[in-house]
Formats: structure tokens, sequence, C-alpha cells
């Protein structure tokens, strides 16, 4: 014992990972770089005397320093070297009490399960890998002391406490004695170092008395109870457990002393700033309860173990000493409950300060002794928060596991069960191809694919089973067990495989959509620790609405119409009791919602049922429902937050629009959380109460009624609400869910950025309903995180838009917005400042230019066409109106135009790419970019000009030199001065007008002719893949291969022989770096005649095939 002490302080060099079970030997890591979460998953399956720790009991542990006392995070990177000493243990940091459930007093904690038992609420926590490991280290942590005893109030609690510790120690020398076939050993080994201190320091007698007293206890146990009775040990352990947690104190639970603790609510500060003289604060965090707080004077001082200061214990002092214990229990007694683990939203780090965020808007400030105290805290929180809200959500992307990261990313669950994924893939529609990926609940280094597969029976009949194919994990990526198929990452893997058809005896494995983890979906991975968490809340089916009476109502002027409702100004007569109990009134101003003529009824109350079950700050008061069918709702002072920010846009800051975004979030996480879906998240039904303009501290919104379901709107109407509505709604009201307030949130953001601008306000129906078909994206505002929230939340797959919670985490992580233009389309030439010339196009010059408009370099880059002389302004307007219009993510982005000199000229700006056009960025990056990455480049220009056919136009410039790189993996089709519409009855446009044409790369029609096909662009396709293929090497351009092929000639000579050579049949022979199946393509883009050539639809499959293979 002794020897194990002195080592148990020695550092030795590197990184040391120590366990509680002695048959385990550290690990040691003299150099390299892990995180915590890395080392632990190695620590858990280094337990020699188990069969390793489950995957599933993992997320249970975490590395502990006892040196500094603190926590690592699993994101937590150690980089070890030569200077590095640190030893850590390896131990079960999320403890549930009463977990066994055999405490009657505290319910039972289970994991969740979808068949329960007679008498069970759940599946058992732990697993038996974890039971042995938490009852070494439990058993190591009473001996040692470091699980505190519970306080004494008096000497026979001192007493009782003791007899205790004696028992614990019969039940652990049992229990070794069958495990180990070891004989019975001397309790010393077994007991408290205090309690084995103090018995050593009283007299002989008592010292035998103890003694012969334990060995009889020791000798009935075993024959009466654990020979009799046939205990085994895991009896044994479970016994043990539940008795340590009535013993000690706080067991399996964490106590923090911030230095300062504010708690706000309701704008309202409950607590000090500070510490005041002579008072202080503590922080309990339990797994069951949640966080609790409590303040503490300093008099009342925690006492110490019941056998301290032995001689103390005198009669003539007990009386003092008992009304100590009681004035320190009483102080223990006095913990509040701040939040459990489901109220919380978000947790903020700065420093050593902790900010919790709770679903109410109450929040709790709390500053620890340092920054990595801090992260402990946090961490604790965040964990226990998925393992009993949301297994696949972090509160605080500062101690976020890499893992859960790259699970989102991936659309990958957890270890959870078989039973679990069968029924979820149910639940989404239970169709052929549907798949979920999940982490085996038995090995770290496997994925499990449940996919929903046809099998046919020996009778040749076909039904639906659920398979589960293995994906073994490693470093090279990740392997489909059976196949030779490996890839980086697991969304690669699967893109891969949809669309593909393996066939096995009897099996056939076709991906067609996954289904990746949403929020708060309930698994074995989440534990009910109490009686309201064991099933989601259900929504009143016999709701009683609040009734007004029509006398009460007094309907004053006409605001506008909402849908198949009329809207007024009103006044409401709110009865009340005065002081002498005198009936009296009040009277409020209100909105009155009065349901026009139609048969609408139940459509009007199923929102009003929405509306009863709100309660939120941020969400508009409903008061009632009159019998005359108006919905009573409070008036909001400064009315729709679109009309508003239009009428104040100068005076709108970006801090100002980003309150008003955190707001909407927070009400719309809150209904999500109640699983209520809103329905028409937009501008216009967001209110504000507080315009936040004149130092009020802020705007305040509240979240107006949708107005009638989509189920009531044509479908005219429906695509008249794009692009608030969202896609999966248009087609099918009843898809409307908590998804398509996501949708919603995102468009509405839009119009928070821009200043209340309305989104396509100038398109028509059958453009809007365009717009959702092609997958378009609304022009991104400059500011890139704000850009890449709303992307997600517009992202046409329902599955992957984010968790409310997860916006609400991400926008208050955001401290502050950079600055923007007030118009998304108005740029000031003013702000505009020149960097370098990017290029020339056809009639127009191409600058690099920073818009600036605060004038502190803090600006965006934007590219700026502007014209080489003004008399061609005409060319460049139409650019600009064919450019605007256009949605793709592989067509350059529109971002606005400049006006100078009272409109006489005019700038277009568009989205800046670094990386330039594929004419320059290709010899440059030769050595770097195989063939796979250019036919990608392929493949995407065909996806960007087939959506450019689709919308009536052709290109006539497409060329490398117009091929823009966003980044090596996306290109973008730029430069649409020759761009011309082709009218819906009409195949081609004649052009009549002189202009400079990239000859080379114009199929013969257009160079006899002057007639451009939707084909034609398909000509031009093939020369720009011929550039493509060739790197775009000078020597092998269009222009060059021609004139080495025909010969030199000047002016129109040189049109004539291009001419009658293509007419001959000459085309470009394939390049040296071009494979023959890719020029193939290209030959079928140069058929003479328009109507032979291949089409971009064609092209799209041909190359995306082509991707697919190994070799090309």
């Amino acid at each position: 014992m002794e020897y194990r002490q002195v080592m148990a302080s020695v550092i030795f060099q590197g990184l040391e990972i120590h366990f509680y079970l002695p048959e385990t030997h550290q690990i040691i890591h003299l150099s390299g770089s892990f995180t915590a979460e890395e080392l632990c998953v190695e620590a858990t399956q280094s337990c020699l005397n188990t069969s390793g720790i489950s995957p599933l009991c993992s997320s249970l542990f975490a590395l502990y320093d006892e040196f500094s006392k603190i926590w690592y995070p699993p994101n937590h990177s150690f980089t070890i070297d030569e200077t590095t000493r640190l030893k850590l243990y390896y131990r079960m940091r999320f403890y549930f009490t009463n977990w066994h459930g055999s405490s009657r007093k505290s319910l039972p904690v289970f994991r969740h399960t979808l068949k329960r038992e007679t008498g069970s609420a759940g599946t058992a926590l732990l697993d038996v890998a974890s039971l042995t490991y938490l009852y070494a280290q439990s058993q190591c942590d009473f001996q040692s002391s470091l699980a505190l005893l519970r306080s004494a109030c008096d000497e026979n609690d001192i007493q009782q406490i003791e007899n205790e510790c004696l028992g614990m120690a019969v039940m652990a020398i049992s229990h070794d004695a069958i495990e180990k076939k070891r004989p019975l050993w001397s309790v010393t080994n077994y007991i408290p170092k205090v309690l084995y201190k103090s018995i050593r320091h009283r007299n002989v007698l008592t010292r035998l008395r103890i003694s012969n007293v334990f060995k009889v206890f020791l000798e009935e146990f075993t024959k009466n109870t654990v020979q009799g009775n046939e205990i085994k040990t895991h009896d044994l352990k479970v016994k043990y457990m539940s008795t340590l947690e009535t013993l000690t104190k706080h067991f399996g639970q964490e106590m923090f002393e911030p230095s300062s603790l504010i708690i706000h609510e309701n704008e309202q500060t409950i607590t000090d700033s500070c510490s005041a003289a002579g008072v202080h604060y503590k922080i309990l965090v339990s797994g069951t309860s949640g966080i609790h707080w409590c303040k503490v004077p300093s008099e009342v001082r925690r006492l110490s173990d019941p056998w301290t200061n032995q001689e103390s214990r005198k009669s003539k002092r007990d009386s003092k000493k008992q009304s100590k214990a009681v004035a320190y229990d009483a102080g223990e007694d006095r913990w509040a409950l701040f939040s459990d683990f489901n109220g919380i939203t978000h947790l903020l780090i700065k420093y050593s300060m902790v900010t919790i965020h709770k679903q109410d808007n109450k929040n709790m400030e709390l500053k620890l002794a340092s920054h990595e105290e801090a992260l402990s805290f946090a961490s604790l929180v965040d964990g226990y928060f998925r393992l009993t809200v949301d297994a696949h959500h972090f509160l605080c992307r500062d101690v976020a596991p890499v893992s859960l990261e790259n699970n989102l990313r991936e659309g990958c669950h957890g270890p959870i069960s078989t039973e679990y994924a069968t029924h979820k893939l149910k639940q989404e529609g239970y169709e052929e191809g549907m798949y979920l990926l999940r982490w085996s609940s038995h090995d770290f280094d496997r994925v499990l694919l449940t996919v929903i597969c046809n099998e046919r029976d020996c009778h040749g009949s076909i039904s639906k089973t659920f398979k589960n194919f293995q994906i073994e994990a490693s470093a090279q990526g990740f392997l489909l067990t059976g196949t030779d198929i490996v890839k980086p990452t697991l969304r690669e893997l699967t893109d891969h495989l949809c669309g593909q058809c393996l066939t096995t005896d009897h099996i056939t494995l076709r991906l067609e959509r996954g289904c990746p983890p949403q929020p708060k979906e309930q698994s074995n991975l989440v534990m009910i620790t109490r009686k309201d968490s064991a099933s989601p809340p259900s929504l009143s089916n016999n709701l009683v609405f609040p009734r007004i009476f029509r006398n009460d109502i007094t309907q004053e002027k006409h605001l506008g119409q909402g849908t198949r409702t009329n809207i007024y100004a009103g006044k409401l007569k709110l009865g009340n009791e005065d002081d002498d109990g005198l009936s009296g009134h009040e009277v409020v101003d209100v909105v009155l919602k009065m349901l026009a003529a139609g048969n609408y009824i139940s459509a009007f109350l199923d929102t009003v049922s929405v509306m009863q079950q709100i309660s939120h700050k941020h969400m508009v008061l409903m008061y009632g429902i009159c019998m005359h069918i108006i919905m009573v709702e409070e008036f909001v002072q400064h009315g729709p937050l679109d009309l508003f920010m239009r009428n104040h846009r100068s005076e709108l800051t970006p801090s100002w629009k980003f309150q008003v975004a955190e707001q909407l979030s927070s009400v719309l996480s809150y209904l999500e959380d109640k699983k209520l879906v809103h329905g028409y998240v937009c501008a216009k039904n967001v209110l504000l109460k507080l315009d936040g303009l004149k130092g009020q501290g802020g705007p305040f919104i509240k979240l107006s009624d949708p107005g009638l379901s989509i189920a009531v709107l044509s479908q005219a109407e429906c695509i008249d609400r794009i692009p608030w509505i969202a896609p999966e709604c248009v087609k099918n009201p009843k898809a409307l869910s908590i998804a398509a307030d996501k949708w919603g949130f995102g468009t509405t953001l839009w119009e928070i950025c821009y200043n209340g601008e309305v989104p396509l306000r100038e398109k028509k129906l059958l453009e809007k309903e365009r717009f959702y078909e092609v997958c378009g994206t609304l022009v991104t505002p400059s500011i890139s995180k704000l850009a890449d929230l709303i992307s997600q939340c517009m992202n046409y797959d329902p599955m992957k838009r984010p968790f409310f919670r997860a916006i609400v985490r991400e926008l208050d992580e955001k401290e502050s917005i950079p600055p923007q233009e007030t118009d998304p389309t108005d740029f000031k030439s003013r702000f505009l400042k020149k960097i370098r010339k990017l290029g020339e196009g056809n009639f127009g010059m191409v600058e690099l230019c920073l818009y600036d408009p605060k004038g502190d370099q803090t600006g965006e880059l934007v590219a700026v066409k502007s014209l080489k002389t003004e008399n061609e302004s005409s060319n460049l307007r139409r650019e600009i109106s064919t450019i605007r219009n256009l949605y793709h993510e592989n067509i350059v982005k529109y971002k606005g135009i400049c006006n100078d000199e009272g409109g006489a000229n005019i700038k277009l700006i568009m989205e800046y790419l670094p990386a330039g056009s594929l004419k320059e960025y290709l010899p440059r990056n030769k050595s770097n970019i195989d063939q796979k990455r250019l036919l990608l480049y392929a493949l995407q220009i065909c996806q960007g000009m087939e959506y450019l056919g689709s919308q009536n136009y052709i290109h006539r410039d497409l060329a490398a030199r117009n091929i823009l790189v966003e980044n090596e993996s996306l290109v973008k089709i730029g430069d649409f001065g020759l761009t011309k519409s082709i009218k819906d009855d009409k195949e081609y446009y004649k052009v009549t007008e002189e202009q400079d044409s990239p000859v080379y790369w114009y199929a013969p029609e257009c160079l006899i002719n002057r007639k451009f096909y939707k084909a034609s662009d398909v000509w031009s396709f093939g020369v720009t893949l011929y550039e493509i293929m060739s790197y775009c090497d000078r020597e092998n351009s269009p222009p060059q291969v021609f004139l080495k092929s025909i010969g030199r000639s000047h002016g129109q000579m040189t049109m004539a022989r291009l001419v009658d050579a293509l007419e001959k049949g000459w085309r470009m022979p394939r390049p040296d770096s071009c494979p023959e199946m890719v020029y193939t393509q290209i030959r079928r883009c140069w058929s003479h005649a328009p109507e032979n050539r291949v089409d971009f639809n064609s092209l799209i499959q041909e190359f995306e095939f082509f991707l697919t293979r190994e070799n090309i």
C-alpha cells in the first residue's frame, strides 16, 4: 500500500494513463499528438480483465488529472515531446444515481428502449465491463477518502457511519474472495484511510472489540448471505455501489466554487456579480437532477470526516458540535435548481467565464479559477446533455467531441442498437434504398450500414427486409466489407454507392436516401432520468380555448389582410378585481384576426390550438378566441419587421440585426423542443415590440401566428410563397414539418441581412417554381458565416437542415457581424477601391475592387465589370439582366450593380474568385491535378450549362477563359456578355449585330448562318473540354491547332478556311493527355448537324459514370 502511494506520486517522462483495475498496465506515450477522445478509446480497449468497455458505455468516461483536479474535454489535444510529464487517470465521469434501481427514494435510471418489459422503464445503463471498472474506481475512491463521507450530526450518527464503512469492507472482501479465489483478507485494506488511522489511535480493548465484531460479521455474512443464497459478484458490486451513494456525500456529482456567479432572469439579476463579504457560491452538477447552486456564508465551514480530531468528541462539547453540524446541513439544504439539462440551449466560454443559456432566456454566468477549469465544467454539462437529452448535439464548440462533429458532417449516428435503426427507417418511410449509418456498439473501428433491401425467397416472391453491411474504419478510410470500395469519408462512400446496385445471393443493395440524426431522437444512447423523459410530450386533442365575449372587443381600423383573414386594430377589455374585491377592467390594445368567408374554420382553429400551447417571450401572446371566429392577439407597436427595416435601413446596425436573428432562432428552438411547427416563418410575421434604436437596450421581436395552414392554399398560392415555403411543401403540403421552419428561417435571415428586401420579388410564378426545380439559391450576403448558416437552413434535403439548438449556438458564438451593404444590389461607387485588373472580356474590363463603406479596409473583395466604351452600355445592361436571374452552384454569383454619373455609367458587381480562370489555373497547377479532377470540372460545367439551357439562355462564349475556379473542387461559368435568350416558340437565336466573336469555339451554323441553338453551346463545350484535357496548354489552344493544321491566313480568309475545313469534317485531333473515351464524348459534341449532337444531360450521365471508375 505504501509502495503504491510512493509510486503514485512519481511522474515520469511522457504522458501516462493509469487505471483502477490492478491487472491493467498503464499506457505510456513518449511522443505524438492525440486528442483526449482518442486516448480514451485506447484506454477503453486496454482494460484487460474485461472484454473491453463497449462504445455504448465509453461516453461515460474521461481523463482526469489528480494533481490539477482538472478533467480534460474530449477535443483537448495533447502534444507529447521530451518535456512532457503528465499523469492522467481513466475514470468514469458521468454517473447517474440509482442506475441500479435498488433505491426507492429516487427514480431508477435506464437507457431508453422501445420495448419495455413489465416493471422496467428501459435497458441497463452499464455493461458488465463498465460496472467492473466503476466498482474498482469507486473502491479506490472510498478507501483513499476521495469520496467524502456524509456529514455526521451527533455521536450516534458517527457510530452509524463507522458501522456502514465496516459493512462496505465486508462486501468488498467477500467479492474478492469469490472472484479471485482468495481467503478472507484483513479489514485494513478495505476501509477509508481516515477511519483506519482513527481505529489505530484507539485503546487496545476498543481495537480488539472492533476486530472481533468484524470477524463475526464477516463469517456470518459469508455463511448466510454469500454461500447460502449463492450471491454472485455482480450482486455484491451493485450493493456496494448503492450503499456508497448513501454513505458518501454527492457521490458521482461534481462541485465547483466560482469566484463570482450571476443569474439573470427576466432582465433581473438574482445573485451578486461577485462574492460579497462573508458569502461565496457553490455549483453542484448531477446527472439525474441537473445544475444546482447555493449561497454559503463563510462562517459555515464544511465538517471534516467524523474521525478527525477524535479528542474533540467529548460529551461536554456535544451541544456545540451538534449546532455547528446542523448549521452546515441547513446550508446544504439550500440548494436551488438552476436548470435540468433539457432546458439548456448552449454554453459560451470566455477565458475562465462560462455562460449557461436556457430555453426560457434565463442564464447563469460563473467565473472559475482558470480557463482549464471552465473547459472542465463546460465539458461536464455538455456530456450530461448528450446522455440525457440529445446524443447528437453539442452545447459548446470549445468542448465538442471531434467524433461527434464528424458524425454530424457525415450523417452518421452513434452506436444505436439495431432495434432503433430499423425503427427509424420505418418511421422515415420504409422504402427500398433508405439507409442509416451507425457506429457499432461493440467495435470502435466498425460502422454498420443498415439498409432496406428487397429479398427474394425460394418461391421468387420479393419482400422488404433490413440488412446490415459492415464498413471497416482505418487510417486509409472506410472500406465496405466484402468489396474493394474504399473512400476517405463515409459521405463519399455512400455518395459512391448511391445509384449503384450491388447484388448478392437473394439480396439487392441499392442506396437511395440516407437518414441522418435528427434533433432529440430517442435511442439507447439516451438515459431516462425522470418520468416525463420516457416518452415525448403528446399534444392534446381536446384543448380548451380561452373564450372572449364579443362585447369585450372594440374593432378599429383595418390593418391589412392575412391568409384568408382580415386584420384589424382593436381594444380588449380585460376583467380583474381591485383591492376592494369590486369588479373592474383594464383596456389593452390588441390585433383582431377575423376569418374571411369560406369553409376554413377547422384550419383556423388548428392555428389557434398551436398558439394556445406556446408561452415564450418572443412569441406573440394570444388572449383567446371569440365565437365570431376572431382570434385576439396582443398589439405589437412597431409592426412587421420587413416594413420597419425598409423604412429605417440607414439606422440599422449589424448588431441590431444580429439580436433580431438570435431572438427569432430562440423562439423557433423553443417550438422545436415542443415539437410544434410554425408553418410560415418570414419577416412579415416577425413583429417588432421595441425598435432598439434610441438606447432602449436593443430590439425586441415577437413571432406572430402563421395564419391558416398551407393545406388550405391553392397550388398557385403555395408557389407564390416561394422562397419562404420549403420546397418539399410546394407539391405536398402534408410534408409541413419543423424542417420547413428551418428553411423559412434561412429565408428570413436573408431578409434581415438585406434590410427587409423581398427575395425573388420580380419573379413570376413559373419562374419561382423553376427556381425550386433547379435547386436555386438566393444571392448570398457578404458575411461568410451568415451565408453558411443561410445555406445550411435552405438545404433542399430536409434531413440535412441544422437543429435550431445548433442555430442558436452558432449565432451566439459569433460576437459581431462585419459591416455590409444596406442594399444587397446597390453598390456606391465612392466605396469601390480598385486593386488591380483581372482581365478583359468581349466588350468589358474586369477589375478587382475592395468595397469598403466604412473606410477601414474591412470591406469585401468583389469583381467589377465595366465597359471599354460607353456606347456599349446596352450590352452590359443586358448581361446584368441575364446574370441577376441565374441561381446555380456552377454559375458565378451576381452581387449587384453600381451606377455612376447619374446612371450614365454602369458597372456589374460579381463575386470574386481568386483562383482565376481555368485558362490560367490549369497550367499553373498541372502537376497537382489528375484526369479525374479534370472530369469533375467537365461535369460541373455541364451541370451549369444544363441549368442555363433550362432557363432558355444560350451562353455563346463558353471557353476555358470564362470558367472560373472557386476552389480545387468547384468551378463556375462566367462572362455572360454574349448570352442571348431564346423565345419559347423558337429553337435558335439569330445574331444581327456585329461583335467580335470567339470563332474558334463556334459551331458551323453560328459561323455560316449566325444561328445559335442550345446545341451550339454543346459544340463550344467540346472545344472547352479539349482545352481542359490539354491543361490549357498554349501550344494546344484551338487557334494554334487550327493554324498548324490549315496554315496561316489573314482576316476574312481565316474565317472562310475555318468554315471550309469544318464543313469537310476536319476536327481537332485527340490531345496526348486525353483518354480515348473522353475524346469520344468530345467528338459527339462536334457533330455537324445541331440535332445530332449529344445534349448536356447525357454528358452529365457519362461524366458521372467516368468518375465512378477506378481507371480512366
